[in-house]
């Protein structure tokens, strides 16, 4: 690969790619695209735009990459729905008309496990030839359905570009700082809910980044799980971190989050229908990236989950 252009950059998953890709094959130039401009590892090359824009479609075409990787979404949940919808379904559906124009020789979007849903009836592990099932009322995981069928078809259409997703569980590691981390290590004692003994699923950053690299390396096609293959149950989560647990009936989850997410008071910053996630299981099989590509994961579910533990420890004393 001589010429990669990232959308979404400066986020977390871009800024461990480009680190990656530079050690990794440092005569290789990286184009970055972003609304934020990178403040740690830059790429060679960066272009501050909104990935909806024309512009952002025209440094595509002046750096005609032999391999573009699609991360720009907006993960932590905001009010303005039709907003986060926009960016990320309209920003995806901007990529992929450069990559109509351009064939690249490869396309990977990063996609998420929460495409799958969360629902009583998802089996553990979920493998890849599972039922999307979106749930509609959380908008960042309905985005992510509807991305992938777009990107399905996409990929019937340009049969000469080698067009893969990913679908990585909760991304961990001392750089994790999102909704989903500040849930699993903020709160004074563990939910559960209906008093289930959900199982939580980890991917540590360096592994998950490794893991891309390998699919863009090999020209993998179609969608990748990216998870180890142990998961974490909250009374385990709760042992390891040395909390207590406690078990609280759903419906009062629910109804308290939409009270503190109504009112925007701070802990909870996400809405009701993120509890969805917390109820029911959506843990992963990696089996595509292990047999196909010989992909081996250096960190468990718990050692991510422990490293993430230790920094937050550690922030909190500092």
């Amino acid at each position: 690969m001589q010429r990669i252009a990232i959308t979404g950059s400066s986020g977390y998953y871009g800024r461990k790619l480009i680190e990656h890709v530079r050690r990794e094959s440092p005569a290789t130039q990286l184009l970055g695209i972003d609304v934020v401009r990178p403040s740690e590892v830059a790429p060679h090359e960066f272009v501050q735009a909104d990935i909806r824009s024309p512009e952002a479609r025209t440094a595509l075409t002046n750096l005609r990459p032999d391999t573009i990787v699609h991360l720009a979404f907006v993960l932590n949940p905001i009010r303005d729905n039709r907003l986060m919808s926009d960016i990320n379904i309209g920003g995806t559906n901007n990529v992929f008309q450069a990559v109509r124009e351009l064939r690249p020789q490869r396309f990977l979007v990063a996609s998420s496990a929460t495409a799958y849903g969360a629902w009583p009836d998802n089996p553990v592990p979920i493998h890849e030839d599972w039922r999307l099932k979106p749930r509609e009322n959380f908008q960042y995981a309905a985005d992510k359905t509807a991305i992938e069928l777009a990107i399905k078809s996409l990929a019937e259409e340009l049969t000469d570009v080698a067009i893969s997703w990913t679908r990585p569980v909760i991304i961990g590691g001392k750089g994790a700082s999102n909704y989903l981390s500040r849930f699993v290590l903020n709160l004074p004692f563990i939910v559960l809910p209906d008093g289930q003994d959900v199982p939580l699923h980890f991917v540590h950053e360096d592994d998950c980044v490794t893991a891309t690299w390998m699919i863009l390396e090999k020209n993998a096609r179609g969608p990748f799980n990216i998870g180890p293959q142990d998961c974490v149950p909250l009374t385990r989560l709760a042992a390891l971190t040395n909390r207590r647990t406690a078990k609280l009936p759903f419906w009062m989850m629910k109804l308290a989050t939409t009270i503190w997410w109504g009112l925007r008071l701070p802990v909870f910053d996400f809405p009701p229908s993120r509890h969805d996630f917390a109820r029911y299981p959506w843990v992963v099989s990696p089996a595509r990236l292990q047999n196909e590509l010989g992909f081996q994961f250096r960190y468990t579910s718990e050692e991510t989950l422990l490293e993430m533990w230790a920094e937050h420890c550690r922030k909190k004393r500092g």
